[in-house]
């Protein structure tokens, strides 16, 4: 389903022999690329829950949505991919909303391994983007970072085969 969506614009002619110059505009494979090369550095989407620590994730977090906003921002995108990467920022916001406002471990109490705030966010936060980076990839034949991929859903391969054939 990938289809070429290179687009240039013109900039300037020169005379007397009809010379054009032109740009290149990011296409939206150049764009998902971009994206996706952004959330492979994010150690937060594929590191083990026990070494993060949530001021880290949260500063993560915000650079993230801060650095999708100029891709939003390019009128070159087209409509599908700006959905996608309105609801990466969604996802992003999301998890800080639900980290809410930083506190001391010591007033959250005790709380077995795997069940703290931090951790739950992080789950469903990994869960919920590794859907948006393999729908990213397959759809705009990309690869995703050995990291990424361990947060991209691939039951028995169900995920990459509905964008085959």
């Amino acid at each position: 389903m990938l289809t070429d969506m290179t687009r240039f614009r013109l900039t300037g002619g020169t005379t007397p022999f009809g010379g054009t110059q032109w740009e290149r505009k990011d296409d939206d494979r150049e764009i998902a690329r971009r994206v996706l090369n952004l959330l492979a550095d994010r150690r937060m989407l594929w590191k083990d829950f026990s070494l993060e620590i949530e001021e880290h994730c949260v500063r993560s977090a915000n650079d993230v949505r801060q650095q999708i906003g100029p891709h939003l921002n390019n009128p070159e995108i087209s409509a599908e991919l700006a959905r996608c990467l309105q609801l990466l920022q969604r996802l992003f916001r999301g998890f800080l909303d639900e980290l809410g406002p930083g506190g001391d471990e010591m007033e959250r109490g005790w709380r077995p391994m795997g069940t703290d705030p931090l951790s739950m966010a992080l789950g469903r936060l990994r869960g919920l983007v590794g859907v948006q980076i393999g729908e990213l990839a397959a759809q705009y034949d990309l690869d995703v970072s050995e990291e990424l991929a361990t947060i991209v859903p691939d039951h028995a391969g169900w995920f990459f085969e509905r964008f085959d054939g």
